[in-house]
């Protein structure tokens, strides 16, 4: 089976982005971005609800370019949670307004050990409570903002552009402000499906 074309366009999407990122954090991704892996799989598509959004987000001034593929494909992508309900883990507004889409990875499309690359979407008004994973992470807000608290640190206001490094086990959560969030996401280092824990 060869690849889908749509599957190819945001392939080439989150590697020029990764590798033309002039941000020094995602200096240390751009080795495993180069080196991902050779193998594609067909993914199914899933719908979830916060996938709808981008096409409002892609209307707005302070939208990444690079979303503009995933704003056209999103109906045929696999939308994920990496929570459910029944674990009571993340607050239920969470649950109702996020999802996130993997472009390379360990489930694919583009099959990877040795990084993890997407996009996320969260609605606003939304917290994500502090949690850790062994992986360590990239966060680049594509469009919106979030006040972001990552170790120690107080919470800090990133938007549209702002690139936000998470060392591996270092806690970290943030909540959205008053509009939809989309960050590009890179995880490494780590297992790149581990489901957090909450600090």
């Amino acid at each position: 089976m060869s690849v889908r074309l749509h599957d190819l366009e945001l392939l080439d999407a989150v590697r020029a982005f990764t590798l033309s990122h002039p941000a020094p954090e995602i200096e240390r991704f751009k080795p495993a971005m180069r080196d991902w892996g050779n193998d594609w799989i067909d993914v199914k598509a899933e719908h979830l609800p916060a996938a709808e959004r981008l096409d409002q987000v892609v209307q707005r001034a302070d939208c990444a370019p690079m979303l503009v593929p995933f704003a056209r494909h999103y109906r045929n992508l696999r939308w994920e949670q990496s929570y459910t309900r029944a674990q009571r883990l993340v607050p239920e507004a969470m649950l109702d307004g996020y999802g996130f889409t993997e472009v390379v990875g360990k489930l694919g499309p583009f099959v990877s050990e040795r990084i993890r690359a997407g996009i996320s979407i969260i609605g606003p008004g939304i917290e994500y409570p502090r949690h850790r994973h062994q992986a360590e992470e990239i966060y680049a807000v594509l469009a919106g903002g979030a006040d972001f608290r990552v170790g120690d640190e107080s919470a800090t206001r990133r938007v549209s552009g702002d690139v936000v490094y998470i060392a591996p086990g270092q806690p970290h959560g943030f909540s959205t402000t008053d509009d939809i969030m989309v960050i590009f996401y890179l995880w490494q280092a780590g297992d790149l499906r581990q489901t957090s824990t909450f600090a």
